[in-house]
């Protein structure tokens, strides 16, 4: 459940410094309607659909996406999962840092085939279907891989990097050329909206107001409103909120502190408030919470 509250840049260790991969399998919370939160992280993450439908928010794009799907996160892009409230949804994701690929050397496979996508001046395709030609193939690699990673026999650090350069070859294979007008564009919206959300998790413990945030960031409020909205599926208020009650949860697991002095220090001036929104998001109270963590 911890996992699903990592709304910002997310901090979780993906592997060691001497082997930065992991793999790991899902199935989402479906009470919730954002099954994997707001965030973004250095790694590359490619996320394979197992079961259920459900709609990719990436950067700035959303697409529906379904069983079979396989997704491509870049380094460093904002993205979320949203599904209806009931509807399954499950997946397995690989997430490996880009120094997995990138020698200590400058040479020509980092030149051609690693910082341009970096960079994103190539872009891979961010989402395909397993059911075609070289997808299908992807899929095999990628199946491949979740199977070395969990059976972990000695030398599977070695397939497992054997296979993920077979699979970024698949991908250079079929990227496109990014157009710099497009790049900076897009690059602009996903910079403000880091600046935004890094704003809110500095000062989440104190008053935000809704006026101040948006003088902060010279806009209306009425722009502020819709430009996050569009870029996290969650108006300010709401990603405010949920922030506070994820901060006031690793108070409750790691602290002995009252729930009001919790509440308190998380930005939240009526514990009846408080109260309100952790059921919501938690379907539970503090208490409960505090009492299932033990």
């Amino acid at each position: 459940m911890e996992q699903q509250f990592l709304m910002l840049k997310e901090q979780t260790a993906h592997g060691n410094a001497m082997f930065p991969l992991t793999v790991y399998d899902m199935i989402s919370d479906a009470s919730l309607p954002e099954r994997i939160h707001c965030h973004w992280h250095e790694e590359i993450e490619i996320l394979a659909v197992t079961g259920g439908s459900a709609v990719l928010h990436l950067s700035n794009e959303s697409c529906p996406i379904t069983k079979g799907n396989i997704l491509f996160i870049p380094s460093n892009q904002l993205h979320l999962v949203t599904c209806p409230v009931g509807e399954p949804f499950s997946f397995f994701a690989l997430v490996f840092h880009p120094n997995l690929l990138a020698g200590p050397i400058h040479d020509a496979i980092q030149q051609q085939y690693i910082l341009p996508v970096l960079e994103q001046d190539t872009v891979f395709p961010a989402l395909t279907d397993t059911d075609r030609g070289w997808q299908a193939q992807a899929r095999l690699l990628l199946d491949e891989i979740h199977s070395l990673f969990l059976r972990k026999d000695f030398g599977y650090e070695l397939l497992i990097k054997a296979r993920l350069l077979e699979l970024w070859h698949l991908y250079s294979t079929h990227a496109q050329k990014r157009e710099k007008a497009v790049k900076a564009h897009s690059d602009y919206r996903i910079d403000l909206i880091k600046k935004i959300i890094e704003h809110i998790r500095e000062h989440y413990d104190g008053s935000i107001s809704l006026r101040d945030l948006a003088a902060q960031f010279h806009m209306s409020e009425g722009h502020l409103c819709r430009f996050f909205k569009s870029m996290t599926r969650m108006s300010p208020v709401e990603y405010i909120n949920f922030y506070r009650v994820s901060m006031s949860m690793e108070l409750l697991r790691q602290t002995d502190l009252e729930i009001s002095d919790i509440a308190m220090r998380t930005g939240f001036n009526n514990i009846s408030y408080y109260n309100r929104l952790f059921r919501r998001y938690m379907h539970m109270t503090p208490t409960q919470y505090r009492e299932l963590d033990g």
